[in-house]
């Protein structure tokens, strides 16, 4: 580099070629203004050009140029013959005022670290970013206007799309996961199975992948819907139907079938019935009803009610009975059907002594017992008057008040037999109808020391009659004896 001007003494304290501009030493300045090029092979040179600006230009066995500190520690330096920038380990490139990025190497790990409040930002006007090994293995990529994926040991496994997500493999949770919009399962109809596997079940919930049946507990469904619960007890519960409205105090199942159009129709239901009280006490009852189609419209044909009576073709008990059936104008109310022809009983009537009569068919008959075993009795005798209490009996002609037509009939006025032949008649003279019985919900059942059985009466009916009954075969006996005292009084006569 020529030497320009003369040699200030204040600036270099050293020798100067005056010819090559060339000098040793200590340079004491504030600037130093260098005005030309540096050229290869400049030992140490410093240089100007308008386009590249100050230019730095060294030869050096290892390194070209040596940036250092002020405690002598080399900062960057640039190798020998190349265009590279070397950092030394732990030497930091800082940016931002607050020195908020850095980018460093600690001789084990490199880091780029951002400590700043902001985002951190990779961004590309390219198509393509991937993140990956120096091996070429691929770790996340990412593609301009498509998806962006993620690999396990260079197999892509987690890819987005225009319509979601494509996970190849499976997907494992350790923690509770939510998913808002609708997931489909085997979208291409696989034979694949579904199985939701819980703490001590393998198939707590199971899709079968080759027919569809679902099961809940059971690893081989065989019908569209199978429930397995597998405990030591009979009383555990297998399914729950639950209502949680408020206010809801009835549900139901409901069967349904397809035409022959295809149109589904409601065919049956099961479902439960429970009093608008159901809201205000735990204790509320409800009914369980049966329905079924007939002649095109759904309607309730059977009902278990909350004290355990069973209707059939009616809603509500008449008169508390267990079980209640009414008829229709073109079938029976009943109909019991034996499987022999010869002797059979149909309906045993049993009590707590035992069994105390029964209905039965005998070839073409039919029999109406009532118990008389010898050893089901005691203080017999056969000495009594029957003929002063049969003569005690009116039998009357009278009709029914319920007959439009007033047909005549011949029969006893219940409360007039009562005294001479107690047991053939049933009720008590001028009892009115159960209105209302105790439930679990009167607190009168309720508690440690309760007043009232559930069951017990209640109220009666101001209107319903309790009407009394007459068991007429049981005036037989007290006919017969009368004709035998009869027959004595004849014979006696005739042998007079």
């Amino acid at each position: 580099m020529p030497y320009v001007g003369q040699k200030p003494a204040d600036i270099i304290s050293t020798a100067v070629d005056t010819v090559t501009g060339k000098f040793s030493g200590d340079i004491d300045a504030s600037t130093i203004n260098a005005t030309g090029d540096t050229a290869a092979g400049d030992n140490a040179a410093m240089g100007f050009t308008s386009a590249e600006g100050l230019i730095l230009t060294g030869q050096g066995s290892t390194n070209d140029i040596t940036l250092k500190n002020d405690a002598d520690a080399v900062v960057f330096s640039v190798p020998t013959g190349t265009d590279d920038i070397l950092f030394p380990d732990n030497a930091k490139i800082l940016m931002g005022a607050g020195s908020d990025l850095q980018i460093y190497h600690d001789g084990s790990n490199s880091a780029i670290v951002d400590n700043g409040t902001g985002e951190f930002l990779i961004s590309t006007n390219g198509t393509f970013i991937r993140l990956g090994t120096t091996a070429g293995e691929a770790m996340i990529d990412g593609v301009k206007d498509g998806a962006a994926t993620l690999y396990h040991n260079n197999v892509a496994k987690l890819a987005t799309a225009s319509g979601g997500v494509t996970v190849t493999g499976g997907v494992t949770t350790t923690t509770a996961s939510s998913i808002e919009g609708g997931v489909v399962f085997n979208e291409a109809s696989a034979d694949v199975d579904f199985r939701v596997e819980s703490d001590n079940l393998t198939h707590a919930l199971f899709v079968q992948g080759s027919d569809g049946n679902v099961s809940i507990g059971a690893t081989s469904p065989t019908t569209p819907l199978f429930i397995n619960r597998a405990v030591a007890d009979h009383t555990s519960t297998a399914i729950t139907l639950q209502n949680s409205q408020d206010g809801g105090y009835g549900g139901q199942i409901i069967f349904k079938s397809a035409q022959t159009n295809g149109t589904l129709l409601t065919g049956a239901s099961i479902g439960i019935e429970g009093a608008a009280a159901w809201n205000s006490t735990g204790n509320t009852s409800s009914n369980l009803k049966f329905s079924t189609m007939g002649g095109g419209t759904l309607a309730e044909k059977m009902r278990i009610l909350s004290n355990g009576g069973l209707c059939i073709n009616r809603t509500n008990q008449a008169n508390s009975e267990r079980l209640a059936i009414t008829g229709n104008s073109s079938s029976q109310a009943m109909s019991l059907t034996s499987p022999i022809t010869g002797a059979y009983d149909m309906v045993n009537l049993i009590n707590g002594n035992g069994q105390v009569g029964r209905i039965g068919t005998d070839g073409s008959a039919s029999q109406f017992v009532t118990s008389s075993d010898y050893r089901l009795k005691e203080n017999v005798s056969y000495s009594f008057d029957a003929t002063s209490r049969l003569k005690q009996l009116k039998p009357a002609r009278f009709n029914f008040i319920a007959d439009e037509d007033n047909t005549l009939v011949d029969g006893f006025i219940a409360h007039e037999v009562s005294s001479i032949v107690p047991e053939a008649i049933s009720g008590k003279k001028d009892a009115m109808a159960v209105e209302t019985r105790y439930t679990e919900d009167d607190v009168e059942t309720q508690g440690d020391n309760p007043t009232k059985s559930v069951g017990d009466i209640k109220t009666y009916s101001s209107t319903v009659i309790d009407p009394q009954g007459i068991d007429q075969s049981k005036i037989v006996p007290l006919l017969t004896k009368t004709i035998l005292e009869l027959e004595a009084r004849i014979t006696a006569l005739e042998s007079a």
